[in-house]
């Protein structure tokens, strides 16, 4: 009878302990209301287990929310559907001497962290004389609804037909010497030095123009700041020729070639991770432009979304069946407009092996790397006030569970939302 009791007891602690584990859905209720700087922001939440498909939990998984950056997770599905496993450097024909060339809107040429020499390695090389046909754009230098003062800094760098250093310098500031080096160097570029040292180092610019005010710092450091620069046509041309150490003459042509040759640059993958862990706003700027390549001389961004959302046009079960309001590439603007239940039809749309290696790790790596745990692999999104992550958890009873958590219009600062967000997603882990 004792040894029975026994039992009986030991079954009952161990229901107790596992009802304990459970995050229950009350105290997720609890937690979007109530965890800090949740109380008077708007909480998206969606919870699914890709197994089950269905829902663990969800709070307005329906309405339409500011996604931020996680927009890059639709560019990145399009790149994926749309682009080669090599991506394209540039187009070109030879006739007679001559090689003419035009862009893909490939965005790694001589890019300062992540620099890819096929180009210029490839018109340095050549005997033959260079013409660069500028290829057609519908689109601005900013996307819409960008923020505009955005626009001396590389987040907010302008798209462009055919960028090169990432269409930005790269400024080391020698601050106990007041002396600078800059790369790349042109003569295009005026700079002004301040003659006072300030608190913090800075390189400013005119918005039009190309002409930077640099301000050294009192404490003597050597720091390394990048500011985007001013695109047009003609600085393309000049700093190319400058690189290749050839002329290189503009070309007029009403469409491309119907037979041509490519330059291969970098494995997709590769620009795919980059553009994932740092969030880079020009890479998926210029993958959108490379899609929108893919079927018109072309570029545009207007047309790579729609390239993207046609096939599910068609589809008697598609998973979006209406259109999505989707404005630009990286999620700089405000226009663009995601539910939380739209991201969680894209990450079913994924191979979750093929995904997860290219996304932030908590704790690890990317924009990731100084929060949450390693548990934690998910594309991040932020605008004033607005803070978004969508990706996938993976729990204590080995489930790899995708979640979307998006936080809208909050007064707070960033870091007690994303604080907010970490302890729902610790007790995710441990009770599911």
């Amino acid at each position: 009878m004792n040894r029975l009791l026994c039992l009986l007891l030991v079954l009952s602690l161990g229901v107790q302990t596992a009802q304990a584990q459970r995050y229950s859905k009350r105290q997720i209720k609890k937690d979007l209301q109530e965890l800090p700087g949740f109380e008077n922001a708007f909480i998206g939440f969606l919870l699914v287990d890709p197994e089950k498909k269905k829902p663990i939990y969800e709070q307005y998984a329906d309405k339409h929310m500011t996604p931020g950056s996680t927009t890059k997770l639709f560019t990145i599905y399009g790149a994926m559907n749309y682009l080669p496993e090599v991506l394209p450097a540039l187009e070109y024909v030879t006739k007679g001497d001559s090689l003419i060339f035009w862009s893909t809107g490939y965005p790694l040429t001589l890019h300062p962290d992540h620099p890819d020499s096929a180009v210029v390695n490839f018109l340095s090389q050549t005997d033959k004389k260079l013409f660069y046909w500028p290829r057609p754009t519908e689109d601005s230098r900013f996307g819409p609804g960008w923020g505009w003062d955005d626009y001396p800094y590389y987040f907010g760098a302008e798209k462009s037909v055919f960028p090169i250093y990432g269409n930005s310098i790269q400024f080391i500031l020698d601050n106990k010497n007041k002396t600078y080096c800059m790369s790349p160097e042109y003569r295009g570029f005026k700079v002004t030095v301040d003659s006072l040292y300030a608190e913090k180092s800075s390189v400013n610019r005119d918005e039009f123009w190309n002409e930077f005010n640099i301000d050294f710092a009192s404490n003597y450091d050597v720091d390394t700041i990048t500011r985007a620069f001013h695109t047009s046509e003609a600085l393309f041309t000049e700093l190319l020729s400058k690189a290749i150490q050839k002329p290189i003459h503009r070309l007029e042509m009403d469409s491309r070639p119907e037979t041509f040759q490519t330059l291969n640059g970098v494995v997709a993958d590769s620009l795919y991770k980059w553009t994932l862990q740092d969030s880079d706003n020009l890479f998926a700027e210029q993958l959108m432009l490379m899609i929108s390549g893919q079927k018109s001389d072309t570029l545009s961004t207007e047309n790579g979304i729609a390239l993207i959302q046609a096939p599910w046009w068609f589809q008697s079960n598609s998973p979006f069946p209406f259109n999505l309001t989707w404005r630009d590439g990286s999620g700089l603007t405000r226009y663009n407009m995601f539910k939380p239940r739209e991201f969680q039809k894209l990450l079913s749309l994924f191979e979750t092996d093929e995904l997860i290696p290219l996304l932030p790790q908590g704790a690890t790596s990317g924009t990731l790397k100084d929060w949450y745990g390693p548990y934690v692999y998910a594309k991040t999104g932020t605008l004033s006030n607005n803070h978004a992550l969508v990706g996938f958890i993976k729990t204590d009873k080995g489930k790899t569970l995708q979640f979307v958590l998006i936080a809208n219009h909050y007064t707070v600062p960033t870091s007690t939302i994303r604080n907010s967000m970490g302890d729902i997603l610790e007790k995710v882990k441990k009770g599911y």
